[in-house]
């Protein structure tokens, strides 16, 4: 796994002190060197030039543990590059991670909250120009999450604009199923924050654990999963629907089911790479980048129990 140095110049050899020879790949315009070095803690790096030796303490960066899309390491790289690496008064915690998140969460039902008052408390003309609103809004999130992964140091501003336009889409679409199933929308936000919170404190407490096996198995039917939804969808611009594939027949609410645990496991491995992103130190930005990325797993997990609930209320998802 690439570590960056910073700061670092015309050095041949880069050694583990434990012993290990660490292999150069490239070296950057401002000086930064690449190596590649195991995963694992901080350790100390002696550079070899013929001059007394240096040492330097670096972070091995650790692969992603998350299939969540928005845990792009190469740009979380290319960012570190870009604004200077890790520096050891300006680097990531869990605590700033989860104060990062809570903003966002508030700015999300905020934004929910304006789309549901101007629905149900309105006027007719207020609650059409809402529902527009919450189209552009859905649209202005998904440009707003493609910056964030394309630009992770970003996220400190691109994350609010994201959750906030994700509050005002999430709003409209909850304003619509509530007119259909009264009482539907507190109910799939109890479920999802009731979930998150039994599975952060079984997290916390070591009852539940992310071993190897697991994060491969959630990664595996993420993807068999996201494979079907292209799949269907491209069907779809065809001209061929699949009956009950994703409709509130049996199998639709099997698939729907799965979707919403898969969303559900995919927040413990979410908490997973917080803890281990700050145990490697990384820079100060990252605490937005992972609020964001926590924020993109609880937009899926409400939107889907949004739709498992209006299923089992007799409801279709054509």
């Amino acid at each position: 796994m690439a570590a960056v140095i910073p700061g670092a110049s015309k050095m041949p050899l880069l050694k583990n002190t434990g012993g290990q020879l660490c292999t150069l790949h490239t070296s950057s315009p401002r000086g930064a060197l690449r190596a590649s070095l195991p995963i694992g803690p901080p350790f100390k790096c002696e550079f070899q030039t013929g001059r007394p030796p240096r040492f330097v303490h670096a972070n091995a960066l650790q692969t992603s543990t998350t299939n969540n899309p928005a845990f792009t390491y190469g740009k979380v790289e290319e960012s570190m590059l870009e604004t200077g690496g890790r520096r050891s008064t300006d680097i990531m915690t869990v605590d700033g991670a989860v104060q990062k998140t809570a903003l966002l969460l508030g700015v999300s039902v905020l934004g929910a909250a304006y789309s549901w008052m101007q629905i149900f408390g309105g006027t007719a003309a207020s609650a059409m120009a809402a529902l527009g609103a919450c189209k552009i809004a859905g649209i202005v999130g998904f440009a707003s999450s493609l910056a964030t992964m394309f630009k992770p140091h970003w996220a400190p501003v691109t994350g609010i604009v994201f959750s906030g336009a994700q509050g005002l889409a999430i709003g409209g679409l909850a304003s619509i199923l509530e007119l259909r199933f009264p009482g539907i929308a507190l109910n799939a936000a109890a479920l999802v924050f009731g979930t998150a919170s039994t599975l952060l404190a079984c997290y916390q407490a070591r009852i539940i654990s992310v071993t190897d096996q697991f994060r491969n198995g959630v990664m595996c039917v993420t993807g068999g999963y996201i494979f079907c939804l292209l799949f269907g969808w491209l069907l779809s611009l065809l001209g061929v629907k699949l009956p009950g594939l994703l409709t509130g027949g049996v199998v639709g609410m099997g698939i729907t089911l799965v979707a919403t645990a898969l969303a559900a496991a995919n927040l413990l491995l979410d908490f997973d790479m917080i803890k281990q992103t700050a145990r490697q130190r990384m820079p100060k930005w990252f605490e937005s980048y992972a609020a964001f990325s926590l924020m993109v797993t609880l937009v899926w997990f409400y939107t889907q129990a949004l739709r498992l609930l209006s299923m089992l209320a007799g409801g279709r998802d054509d």
